[in-house]
C-alpha cells in the first residue's frame, strides 16, 4: 500500500478584527457616564504628569495639538483607525428585553404577545403590579390561560421573577436552588410573618425544630431577595445627573453646547513636555515620552467622544424641533438607525455613545435614550402617553374613561388607531389604574 504526502504551500488572504487594548479602552471612555468620565480623567492626571485640564475653549482640539506639538511626531500607531467603534461592544439589554429575550424558550409563538403584555405590568422590584383577574379582563381571555402563562414565565431568570407577592417571589428562588430546600420552604409557608419579625423563639416552639436545623434553613432564606430585578446588572443606583449637552434656544434658532464640566478639555503640560525635549534618551525621557503617548492618546479619545456625542445631539434636535418648541405631546417617532443613517456611523455606536449621558432642553433633562422611541402616524409613543395622561388627568369623577373611551377619543382627534389592549399597555406601564380602580378611588 503506498502511502503518498504531499505538501502544499498556500498563500491565503483573510480579514481579522483585532481587539486592540487601546480600542477596548476608547469604547469604554465612550460608554462612559458624565460622572464615570470625570473620575477617569482624574487618576489619568493622578497618574500622568504631562496631562491636565484646560480652559481654553476658543480653538479645535486637533488645532491646538497640531500647533502646540508639531516638532514631536507621536507615531505611526496613532491614527484614526484607533477609533473605530462599530461592532465591537455587545449590547446590554434592560430588565424587560432581558426578559422578552427569553419568552421564545418557554413560550409558544401564539402565547408571545400575552407574555410580553404581561411583562410590561411588573413593578420596580420585578413582581406582578396587577391581579391575575384584570390581567384576563385587559387581554379579554380566561383567568386559566394567565395562570398557565405566568407559570411558564416564572421559570425565567432570575429566580422569583414575575411573583405575584413575596411570599411566592421567594417559594420560586427556592425551587430552583440546586439543593435541599424543604425546612426553608416550610418557614416561607407557615412562618413568613414570624421570619420577617425575627420571632425565632417562637418559631423553634411551633415546629419543635433544634436551634441548628432553624438556623441552616434560616441561612438559606438569607440568600433570597424580594426583589429579583435587582439581579439584573441594568438595574443601576440613582447617581447625580450632570447633562452632556445643553440646548438653548437663541433667537429662532437653537444652539447645541457641550457641557466642559461633563467633559473637560484637556492638554499637554507645557512644563514638563519641554523637560521631555530638554532630556536625552535617558530613562527620564523614556518615562516622560511613555506618558506624552498616553495623554496624546486620552485627549484624542475623549474629544471624539465629544464630537460623535455632539453629532448625536445635533441631529436629534434637528429631527425634534417641535418637541423643543412645545414640548412632549410633539415629540417625533424616531430610530437610533435613522440617526445612524444621518451621521454615517453604525447603529451600534449611536446606542454605546448615547448610554447614561443627558440632554438639558427647555422642557428639562432627559435621557439620551429618551428620544428614540416608536410611534403611529407620525406621533411617538411618548406623546401618545402624555395625552393619555392629560385625559385622566381632566376626567369626570364619577365618569373615569374607559381604555377603550381613551382609544376612540384618539382615532377622533388624532387620527390614531390604537387598540384598548394597547392603551391597556401604555396605561400599566405608566402606573395609572384601570378605570374601575379609578372609580373606587373617586367614590371613597
Amino acid at each position: 500500500m503506498d502511502l503518498a504526502l504531499n505538501l502544499n504551500i498556500n498563500l491565503e488572504q483573510k480579514q481579522e478584527l483585532v481587539m486592540t487594548p487601546k480600542l477596548q479602552m476608547a469604547i469604554k471612555l465612550l460608554q462612559y457616564s458624565s460622572m464615570e468620565l470625570k473620575e477617569y480623567i482624574e487618576d489619568e492626571m493622578k497618574d500622568n504628569p504631562l496631562l491636565e485640564k484646560h480652559d481654553e475653549k476658543k480653538d479645535h482640539l486637533d488645532d491646538r495639538i497640531k500647533s502646540q506639538y508639531q516638532s514631536y511626531q507621536y507615531g505611526s500607531n496613532y491614527n484614526q483607525e484607533d477609533f473605530n467603534y462599530e461592532n465591537m461592544v455587545s449590547y446590554q439589554p434592560n430588565l424587560l428585553e432581558y426578559l422578552e429575550n427569553q419568552l421564545y424558550e418557554v413560550l409558544s409563538d401564539q402565547e408571545i404577545k400575552d407574555g410580553q403584555y404581561i411583562l410590561g405590568n411588573l413593578d420596580e422590584r420585578g413582581l406582578l403590579s396587577v391581579s391575575l383577574e384584570e390581567l384576563a379582563e385587559e387581554l379579554e381571555v380566561d383567568v386559566v390561560y394567565i395562570k398557565n402563562i405566568l407559570k411558564k414565565i416564572q421559570k425565567l431568570d432570575p429566580a422569583g421573577i414575575a411573583a405575584t407577592n413575596v411570599k411566592q417571589c421567594y417559594l420560586n428562588q427556592l425551587e430552583q436552588m440546586d439543593m435541599d430546600t424543604a425546612d426553608a420552604e416550610l418557614l416561607i409557608k407557615r412562618h413568613i410573618n414570624l421570619i420577617v419579625t425575627e420571632d425565632f423563639g417562637v418559631v423553634l416552639n411551633e415546629t419543635g425544630w433544634e436551634k441548628e436545623r432553624l438556623s441552616k434553613a434560616l441561612q438559606i432564606i438569607k440568600k433570597l431577595t424580594s426583589k429579583p430585578a435587582s439581579l439584573i446588572a441594568d438595574n443601576k443606583k440613582t447617581q447625580y445627573i450632570m447633562p452632556d449637552i445643553v440646548i438653548r434656544k437663541v433667537k429662532e434658532d437653537y444652539v447645541i453646547i457641550l457641557n466642559d464640566k461633563a467633559s473637560p478639555l484637556l492638554r499637554i503640560n507645557p512644563y514638563y513636555y519641554q523637560v521631555m525635549q530638554k532630556r536625552k534618551k535617558d530613562e527620564t525621557y523614556k518615562y516622560l515620552e511613555k506618558k506624552f503617548k498616553s495623554a496624546m492618546w486620552i485627549i484624542k479619545s475623549i474629544e471624539q467622544r465629544r464630537m460623535t456625542v455632539y453629532r448625536i445631539a445635533k441631529k436629534i434636535a434637528e429631527r425634534q424641533k417641535k418637541f423643543l418648541d412645545r414640548g412632549v405631546k410633539y415629540l417625533k417617532p424616531l430610530t437610533m438607525q435613522e440617526i445612524a443613517d444621518e451621521i454615517e456611523m453604525h447603529e451600534s455606536t449611536v446606542s454605546r455613545a448615547t448610554d447614561n449621558k443627558f440632554i438639558q432642553t427647555p422642557h428639562g433633562i432627559f435621557d439620551f435614550k429618551f428620544f428614540f422611541n416608536g410611534g403611529v402616524n407620525n406621533i411617538s409613543t411618548v406623546s401618545i402617553k402624555a395625552m393619555i395622561i392629560e385625559m385622566i388627568k381632566n376626567e369626570e369623577e364619577g365618569s373615569p374613561l374607559s381604555d377603550n373611551s381613551i382609544s376612540e377619543i384618539l382615532r377622533a382627534k388624532n387620527n390614531l388607531k390604537l387598540s384598548r389592549r394597547t392603551i391597556a399597555k401604555y396605561r400599566n406601564e405608566l402606573g395609572i389604574p384601570s378605570s374601575i380602580q379609578r372609580r373606587k378611588k373617586y367614590s371613597i
